[in-house]
């Protein structure tokens, strides 16, 4: 070879080895098959804590996922080896040999005897029973094996990852002490090893979807009573406002029925009726009169307009009002008269508020005089009709 071929071969070279550092190789999470947000390694990393005290830091990934995968036939048949139910999956029954180990507020255990991995033991799932779905929601499934010691613990925990390291494809161990993550890219496989109050050691094999959360995470008692009284208090709020509306349905339709006998029309302009607090139909008709006439008197414009109110009243609604009106306080601006009174179908209340006139010497010559108008409302509720009583609201936590 000549030296202008060698410099030729050397320059080849350099362009296909600059090529080939140009194309990036692929990060560990996509080589396991993650996809999206969750190839995020470097950055997106979460604390794991394992009772009593073992801390670290793993891929976000390896705990939780966003995207959505398919379960690997790996994935299923390590499900099946353990001898768990598919955690996050719903039951309408469980499985004969399941007893229920735990009734607390809002979760339950579920558990039955096994022997899996060579190792006897128990399998369990936490578990949520849906009242209207009629199913209970489950979510992290475990396998457990106990032990007098934490040596023989340990080693069954070694036994079990011998066992995932050899028969069914983990894509990565996380091992830290006396635990490890077993990483699949839709399974949470997690072993631990740790000391049950009566003094036993427990290794478990703890599995969970991660795209399925199911019924969720176990909360402390109080936390669930909490969760269980809100539930109950939702569910019988619901309850209270269905068997209300039956009954303000029957009611507006025998108070209609009875106005109309009674030739009473309803008040004029009160547009579409609405609800007070308790359900019960409102009307309200509301405005202002004609511009006063000049150097009125509050007080007897006020009278006046009450008057005619009064009348209105009693002919659409039925409600006559005998007492003489309250004088509200107004700070010294004006005139206002109010009255409530009952009738057969209806309740009722009258509002009628006049200004002061605006004194003569505030008015410049030449000036126009403000013009003023007195304000009126008049507001009728449906009463309920023997035998159409509304039932008490619900309290919370009772």
């Amino acid at each position: 070879m000549n030296r202008r071929t060698a410099r030729a071969a050397i320059a080849a070279a350099a362009v296909a080895a600059a090529a080939g550092c140009a194309r990036r190789a692929p990060t560990e999470a996509e080589l396991f098959g993650y996809k999206g947000e969750d190839l995020a390694e470097q950055t997106n990393l979460t604390y794991l804590v394992l009772s009593p005290t073992v801390t670290n830091w793993v891929p976000e990934r390896v705990l939780s996922v966003c995207e959505k995968y398919d379960f690997t036939p790996d994935e299923l048949a390590l499900v099946e080896a353990a001898g768990v139910l598919m955690p996050g999956e719903s039951y309408p029954e469980f499985p004969e040999g399941y007893e229920r180990e735990t009734d607390e507020p809002w979760f339950a255990y579920w558990g039955k005897p096994v022997e899996s991995f060579g190792l006897k033991g128990k399998t369990g799932t936490l578990s949520h029973y849906d009242e209207v779905r009629k199913v209970w929601d489950t979510s992290e499934s475990y396998f457990s094996s106990y032990w007098d010691s934490r040596e023989d613990a340990l080693a069954a925990l070694a036994k079990v990852e011998s066992a995932l390291a050899q028969g069914f494809n983990v894509k990565k161990f996380h091992r830290f002490d006396g635990c490890w993550v077993a990483e699949y890219v839709r399974l949470c496989v997690m072993g631990v090893v740790g000391q049950k109050p009566d003094g036993k050691w427990s290794c478990m094999i703890d599995i969970r979807d991660k795209c399925r959360p199911g019924c969720g995470v176990w909360e402390p008692v109080p936390e669930q009573q909490d969760r269980r009284d809100r539930y109950e208090y939702a569910k019988a709020i619901r309850a209270w406002n269905s068997a209300v509306e039956e009954i303000l349905a029957r009611n507006r339709e025998a108070v209609a029925k009875l106005a109309a006998e009674k030739g009473l029309a309803g008040l004029e302009g009160a547009g579409e009726p609405s609800r007070t607090a308790d359900g019960r139909t409102i009307q309200v008709a509301s405005g202002v009169t004609e511009p006063l006439k000049d150097g009125y008197v509050a007080e007897d414009e006020a009278l006046a307009v009450w008057k005619e109110k009064v009348a209105e009243l009693e002919k659409a609604l039925g409600v006559r009002i005998e007492s003489e009106p309250v004088r509200q306080d107004t700070d010294g601006h004006g005139v206002w008269l109010s009255a409530e009174g009952r009738g057969e179908l209806y309740e009722a209340r009258i509002d009628v508020a006049v200004p002061d006139a605006p004194p003569a010497e505030e008015i410049q010559e030449g000036e126009a005089r403000p013009e003023v108008r007195a304000q009126w409302r008049i507001m009728g509720v449906e009463l309920l009709r023997p035998g159409n009583e509304l039932p008490p609201r619900p309290q919370f936590g009772r």
